[in-house]
């Protein structure tokens, strides 16, 4: 097949040892990695147009040279960071609008949720609000504008004093009758907007959730449109305050801001009205479905599932790539004859590959969110928005299993490469950090497990009521027609079955489900403390119901590819997946699986030796799998990443292009102002 030709290490000199061990490793592949790379990015021509724009976006930005120490790691200061994401974020928007794509839409060049970009939230989160919320006039006049960038948006809920919980947001919009306009203004300290990404500097216009508030009457929250800076310099509108939130552990090439609203004034018109209207008169109304603003949170909760699913498989793909070729000690026993390679530890190649398989799930999960959700866009074309609910529990789940499951996934990939993975030039701990950063955007994640339970529990109350419930969750319905199923009957190879497989699952999901809704209808409690009584119980029950749903998608997206090497090791890789989160030590809620006696220790046993047979039939295809994902070196930004495997040259080239290096350098190896000022005076002095 045909591949578009990157340029990564510039070198010429001949392999080194490092290097010949990565080749030997690729090579040892049963399945052509480019194939993969077909499937994962939807496609062949896919993979080539991603890969022009990356290699466009990388040129144009100066980072194919990766000899050449990456700017992040040169000692950057506030102002640095964000200027280096103005340059990136600036390069992949114009590459969208020249080049007719959306790949930038969602992440970055580097793979990050593209709000890390100070461009990136007028299309992962201001153009789907307009598209949502306005009106068809207000569509047509804002939504040009953005999408060629003639304006740059911002999303502005947050405050100081309120996240998550919406309602209590204290900001308002109070109808001035005498000019036809809408005072925005902070009452409180804390309604200080903070965080809301790029409005620190960046944006010229932002959606900013208020309180409407018409005669003293408070409507509870809604979205107004607001211009905070001039677009002729760039000024603060009069009234605003704007500024930045300082260092964070990532996102640091955006301006995640802070604002203050002093009396600012906005025409009437400018309130977001696709869905609920204030006339001239203050008259408030209704003018379309209710719930209809959750379909951009489902949006928004399916583009971090895919982006968190892409930064676990860079990291693994960092863990995997230094693991072949970093040798350390004499074999598992000590008793080899030389050094041995990581990834023969059983120890490393199994939190490798078992970190592989979770990427993939990551990302099969994310194509059942994203088709879910495009068909919840068809029917609500139509008028019918039935299938919301289904939708907001389905993209709730996966984004706080994902982004759990991702952040958790790319620490323990740090940790596999050792005292290494610390080094910010291994590009593991901004990887970490922005995985991290997930499980609060867009609804924290113990909030959104507890969603998924409240949907749970309302499908059970309607299966009693004798109503019908969404098709998707027609596996609730076997627990009114059966007895407590009998205890798995599965042998041997039989746990490699899909149905097998999806059985033990379903009965995690249904026993969970339905002992947790019996232990809060039965409670002597009132509701709300019988809730936080069994809150963890909710919670579990939630997430195994999750997992169920993504092993149903991790099967749906596999089991059709025809019968050839490419099936056949997603196939193990799958039921890697769904085996070693029953056995592996650190799943969380593993005990689920087993405490009812549904799973007895002598399948327990049978479970891990199949997942020996699978960590044995997958070592050799860790480096195809990572290197499926497509990323060029740049992207990863990681010395230990290389995909040439010259790990030891590329980090000591680097390490001596740091700036306290190269300034010790031109003084004879000295940090003068160091030495001068504090060491020496201490090895002088008469103590």
């Amino acid at each position: 097949m045909e591949s578009f030709v990157r340029t990564n290490s510039p070198t010429t000199a001949p392999k080194n040892r490092q290097m010949a061990m990565m080749e030997t490793a690729r090579a040892a592949a049963s399945f052509d990695s480019y194939e993969l790379a077909c499937f994962i990015h939807r496609g062949e021509d896919e993979v080539k147009k991603r890969r022009a724009a990356w290699h466009r976006v990388e040129s144009i930005t100066n980072v194919l040279d990766t000899s050449k120490l990456p700017r992040s790691y040169g000692n950057m200061d506030r102002e640095q960071a964000y200027d280096e994401g103005l340059e990136w974020g600036k390069a992949a928007f114009e590459d969208g609008i020249n080049y007719k794509h959306n790949y930038f839409d969602n992440i970055t060049p580097r793979y990050v949720l593209s709000n890390a970009s100070p461009f990136g939230l007028t299309t992962v989160m201001f153009l789907p609000t307009l598209r949502y919320q306005g009106t068809p006039e207000q569509k047509a006049y804002w939504i040009p504008l953005a999408e060629s960038g003639q304006i740059n948006g911002a999303y502005c809920q947050t405050e100081l004093g309120h996240g998550t919980f919406v309602r209590g947001i204290e900001t308002t919009a109070t109808l001035d009758f005498d000019t036809d306009e809408f005072v925005i203004h902070s009452p409180t300290l804390s309604s200080t907007k903070f965080w809301p990404g790029a409005i620190g500097f960046s944006c010229t216009h932002a959606v900013v959730v208020a309180r409407l508030i018409i005669r003293d009457k408070d409507y509870g929250t809604h979205l107004f449109m607001v211009q905070f800076r001039s677009l002729e310099d760039g000024t603060p509108m009069p009234g605003i305050e704007l500024g930045d939130c300082g260092l964070k552990m990532s996102y640091n090439g955006t301006c995640n801001g802070y604002a203050t609203f002093n009396q600012v004034r906005i025409p009437r018109t400018d309130m977001l009205m696709g869905n609920s209207a204030v006339s001239k008169d203050g008259k408030y109304s209704k003018t379309g479905h209710e719930k209809i603003g959750y379909a951009t949170l489902v949006y928004v909760r399916t583009v971090i599932v895919l982006a968190v699913g892409y930064q676990l498989a860079q990291a693994v793909t960092i863990a995997t790539r230094y693991s072949i070729v970093r040798e350390q000690g004499l074999g598992p026993n000590g008793l080899a004859s030389a050094e041995t390679s990581l990834m023969t530890y059983k120890s490393q190649h199994y939190r490798i590959l078992t970190l592989i398989a979770k990427a993939y799930a990551i990302l099969l999960a994310s194509w059942t969110c994203d088709a879910e959700y495009k068909e919840l866009l068809r029917m609500q074309a139509m008028g019918d928005h039935s299938a919301l609910p289904f939708n907001h529990h389905l993209s709730s789940g996966f984004k706080a299993w994902a982004t759990q499951t991702g952040a958790d996934g790319a620490e323990d990939a740090r940790k596999c490469c050792g005292g290494q993975g610390y080094l910010l030039t291994s590009g593991l701990p901004e990887i970490v950090a922005a995985a991290t950063a997930t499980a609060s955007f867009e609804g924290e994640n113990y909030v959104l497990w507890q969603q998924v339970g409240r949907y749970l529990f309302k499908c059970i109350d309607a299966l009693k009521a004798g109503k019908p419930i969404d098709s998707q969750m027609a596996y609730l319905t076997s627990e009114f027609v059966r007895i407590m199923s009998p205890p798995c009957q599965a042998r041997g190879d039989q746990f490699l079955d899909v149905p097998v497989q999806l059985a033990i699952y379903r009965h995690r999901a249904l026993r969970l489900v339905f002992s947790t809704y019996k232990e809060l209808k039965t409670s002597n409690l009132p509701p709300i403390d019988a809730w936080n009584q069994h809150m963890m119980n909710i919670i579990a029950a939630a997430r195994a119901h999750t997992e169920f749903l993504v092993l149903q998608a991790f099967v749906s997206h596999t089991e059709p590819l025809p019968a050839g090497p490419v099936k056949t090791v997603l196939v193990r890789l799958r039921s890697l997946f769904a085996l070693s989160a029953i056995t592996n030590p650190y799943s969380v809620n593993a005990i689920t699986f087993i405490e009812d006696g549904h799973l007895s220790l002598l399948q327990l046993n049978t479970i891990r030796e199949l997942i020996n047979d699978l960590l044995a039939q997958l070592k050799d295809e860790a480096v195809g799998l990572t290197d499926a994902w497509d990323f060029t070196d740049a992207s990863l930004c990681s010395a230990l990443g290389m995909k040439d495997g010259n790990v030891y040259e590329t980090l000591m080239n680097w390490t001596r292009q740091i700036p306290i290096n190269v300034h010790a350098s031109q003084t004879k190896g000295v940090y003068e102002k160091g030495w001068r000022e504090w060491m020496d005076p201490v090895l002088k002095a008469k103590l």
